[in-house]
């Protein structure tokens, strides 16, 4: 029986050898392995968290864009202190049958392990939080976060960009250089 190396020195993590035990080899690599490299896409739902950074409590934000192979949803949710009148609860969800939508979505399917799986550190301490959670068929959940420009995710986010409907405002999480003009 294999097993998979961890740390520095080659020795099996503590909570792989529980896994070992509770699911068997066979499960870890299907799943480890061969989503790493990207192989297994059979996603139920991807979820794209974001919160703003350092800033004032009225431009303070929680926002989720969710994402399966028939639909989109967001969820924008001010800070509760704010008193701007444009700090808004905002909510909204659409469902299709479309297949340009279920293409454009496998897509993104595809591109998750990179990020799900990326072993580059990023971090930036007046950045908020950009959380992609994704949901597999068997319903086992992998997380990850990133504190770092929504640039390093540009082409992800474009992608994600083309499902969200023409009468919505782009979510904030979203918002990437292409959303702003040139300020010279």
């Amino acid at each position: 029986m294999s097993k998979i190396k961890c740390g520095r020195w080659g020795k099996p993590a503590a909570s792989f050898n529980r896994f070992y035990s509770w699911f068997g080899i066979e499960y870890i690599e299907r799943i480890f392995l061969k989503t790493k490299r990207g192989e297994l896409c059979g996603y139920y739902k991807i979820v794209i968290k974001g919160a703003s950074g350092y800033g004032t409590v009225d431009e303070a934000y929680e926002d989720k864009v969710t994402l399966t192979e028939s639909s989109i949803s967001y969820e924008y949710k001010p800070h509760p202190m704010s008193e701007l009148e444009t700090s808004v609860p905002m909510k909204w969800s659409y469902k299709t049958n479309s297949p340009l939508f279920k293409q454009i979505y496998m897509e993104i399917a595809e591109k998750t392990p990179y990020f799900l799986y990326n072993d580059e550190i990023l971090f930036a301490t007046d950045i908020g939080p950009t959380e992609i959670i994704a949901t597999f068929d068997d319903k086992h959940k992998e997380t990850v976060n990133y504190f770092c420009p929504s640039e390093f995710f540009l082409e992800y986010f474009r992608l994600i960009k083309k499902l969200v409907p023409e009468t919505e405002y782009t979510p904030a999480v979203l918002l990437t250089e292409d959303d702003f003009g040139d300020e010279e």
